[in-house]
């Protein structure tokens, strides 16, 4: 890559705001382009239709954002965002109640805030930087290439609501960040090129919020509250969670297409009261005041590019966020995937700087895929719990039933240890996953199976032992390798010593 002068995202969400800051670092001059007008202040914008509800950056992604901007959390925490790790939080499923005080995220500075605070301290830190620049109310329509479509050379561009003339904008990287609106496949037909068939999950989920304001009664006696779905028994998820300014959000969840939460009040109310069942909960949550919602967000699919795997992927060309790969929101993955993203694009040029190589973008687009498939993988695992969720593409997901009643067992196992013997190792265990820092490999090996396999046979072990298929313990590893994708992530210093930390504050 001889020449790197000029980089354009598309797209001034958190996908967009956090590549634009990992541009800054290696291009002489950066370009958001954004469709909608930026607001002056925190506020969700028309743009982004889930920015009402739920938004959280998992531990993996405050490493990443921390990395790119020092600080932005002690910010949030400024402007009156929560931090997370002093709250007390429950965790109700169908096998028992974890009120945890000291929670696993204590290691984390996480705060909770809404998305558009957190959207409008990344982007007042982005707007900071000189050679970063914004072009609002600009939509893009096409990709400029070169004579032999083996090069993007830049943009066309159109101001949204006029009847200009395209214009173009040239550039020697042009990254689409523009989340589930993308027409990058549209654009690449338009020059020419067709992509590989995707995997999508077919999920139909959906989730109503709303928001409250929580009286000065009660907010010492505050806490977290999730509750975990039990598809099998079609019961939903919800969780009630703080934001800035005394605020609190409560989501209801489920998939598969069936009975969708209530968005008319009195109806998501008694929603609340059945899932929240619990006096203490219900008591809590009759004491806040109704402010905004409950408002509704559905989603028929979740999709995975693949276009690592076209040979003729042009040169001056990437994408991430949403646009690469979409999540099922529920899990809290899309900020941290989209931050993994960046900071894998990142170390790819960091290395094609000292050692250039040919086609850098379709190798970039190699290393991203390695660095989502666990998030992907266990989204999947948990949203084809529910009936009428199913994958479809080009190869079978691998492991989900095997990992599906692992986690049964797990989950069990673990709710018992911390209630009777108030040991938590196993929730923390599992909670460093679904954060994104301890790979699956971690958490689905011999040694945990053995811990778990004392159940007295119950019905989730016998289940397990079932799809495992083998009784000799010294054949376990060997099996699970068998069932489960390899996962070949690379290596990382920063977790190492992250985890090495949080161990030895275990082992006291």
């Amino acid at each position: 890559m001889s020449d790197m002068k000029k980089a354009v995202v598309i797209g001034a969400g958190i996908a967009g705001l956090i590549t634009a800051r990992m541009l800054s670092d290696y291009y002489d001059e950066v370009c958001i382009i954004e469709r909608d007008e930026l607001p002056s202040e925190p506020a969700n914008r028309q743009g982004v239709p889930q920015s009402f509800h739920p938004h959280r950056v998992l531990p993996r992604g405050g490493l990443i954002l921390e990395h790119y901007f020092p600080g932005y959390n002690d910010e949030l925490v400024a402007l009156g965002a929560i931090p997370s790790q002093e709250e007390k939080v429950v965790i109700a499923n169908r096998y028992g109640t974890l009120v945890n005080k000291a929670n696993a995220a204590s290691s984390f500075k996480i705060a909770s805030s809404s998305r558009a605070l957190l959207e409008w301290v990344l982007r007042q830190r982005v707007r900071n930087i000189d050679h970063i620049s914004f072009l609002t109310n600009t939509e893009v329509t096409g990709l400029m290439a070169s004579e032999d479509q083996r090069s993007i050379t830049g943009v066309y561009t159109k101001e949204r609501g006029r009847d200009h003339q395209e214009e173009m904008l040239a550039a020697d990287m042009v990254i689409d960040a523009a989340g589930r609106s993308s027409k990058l496949i549209r654009w690449l037909g338009k020059i020419g090129l067709s992509v590989p068939e995707p995997e999508v999950l077919k999920v139909s989920l959906g989730y109503s919020t709303r928001y409250y304001k929580i009286p000065p009664s009660i907010q010492n006696n505050w806490a977290t509250v999730i509750t975990e779905s039990d598809p099998a028994q079609g019961m939903r998820a919800g969780m009630l969670w703080r934001i800035e300014n005394d605020i609190a959000g409560l989501l209801l969840f489920n998939a598969g297409g069936d009975e969708y939460p209530s968005t008319h009040p009195d109806e998501f109310q008694e929603q609340i009261k059945l899932l929240f069942a619990s006096d203490d909960n219900v008591a809590l949550i009759d004491q806040l005041e109704p402010f905004q919602g409950p408002r509704g967000y559905r989603i028929s699919e979740s999709v995975r590019q693949h276009f690592e795997l076209m040979e003729n992927w042009p040169s001056g060309l990437l994408v991430l966020g949403d646009a690469f790969c979409s999540f099922d929101p529920i899990h809290g993955q899309g900020m941290t995937v989209a931050a993994i993203e960046a900071e894998t694009i990142g170390k790819c040029l960091d290395e094609q700087r000292m050692h250039p190589e040919p086609q850098f973008e379709r190798q970039v687009l190699h290393r991203m895929q390695q660095a989502i498939e666990p998030a992907w993988w266990l989204s999947s695992v948990a949203d084809l719990r529910w009936k009428g969720v199913v994958h479809i593409g080009p190869s079978r997901m691998k492991g989900v039933a095997f990992a599906q009643k692992y986690i049964n067992l797990f989950n069990k196992q673990a709710m018992k240890k911390a209630s009777q013997e108030n040991n938590k190792h196993l929730f923390i265990l599992q909670f460093l996953m679904n954060a994104l820092i301890l790979p699956p490999r971690e958490f689905f090996k011999a040694d945990v199976l053995n811990m778990i396999l004392n159940d007295n046979g119950s019905e989730e072990e016998l289940e397990l032992r079932a799809e495992l298929g083998v009784q000799d313990p010294e054949r376990f590893q060997q099996r699970i390798d068998e069932l489960l994708p390899s996962f070949q992530l690379e290596p990382d210093g920063r977790i190492k010593k992250l985890l090495e930390s949080i161990q030895h504050a275990l082992s006291k």
